[in-house]
């Protein structure tokens, strides 16, 4: 048995004006049996680009929301087997999440960065692989 078994779900709920489901889409559960999986709740030291301690060599799941009220955070990663980029700029608010149900030569992430343009800014976050 894994050490640490990843879940994530998602729902995909659409309503027009008068509140009536258009779409009602279920996407999970998306399952992981990994070895490793940490869930943090942080904030930015201060607006320079940050290196984030993976808790396995490579991130298979990674979901982070920006959950402070002003602060974009931009979101930088390196895929296995690629170059560093820029992931996404999240608002107040936002979410990013990349989950793999399995491990491949192209899967996952071998390092994940973020740079706050506010100092202080919170965030929620989950690595795992």
């Amino acid at each position: 048995m894994a050490s640490s078994v990843n879940n994530l779900t998602m729902l995909i709920n659409r309503q027009d004006a008068s509140g009536v489901n258009i779409e009602n889409r279920s996407v999970g559960a998306i399952s992981f049996s990994g070895v490793s999986g940490e869930f943090d709740v942080r904030q930015a030291p201060g607006t320079s680009i940050t290196t984030l301690d993976l808790p396995t060599t490579l991130a298979l799941q990674f979901y982070f929301k920006n959950t402070h009220s002003a602060a974009n955070i931009t979101l930088t990663g390196t895929p296995q087997g690629g170059s560093t980029q820029t992931l996404c700029v999240l608002p107040p608010g936002g979410i990013y999440v990349y989950w793999a149900p399995v491990t491949s030569a192209t899967a996952g992430y071998t390092q994940l960065r973020y740079t706050s343009d506010t100092s202080g800014a919170t965030f929620e976050m989950f690595i795992g692989g």
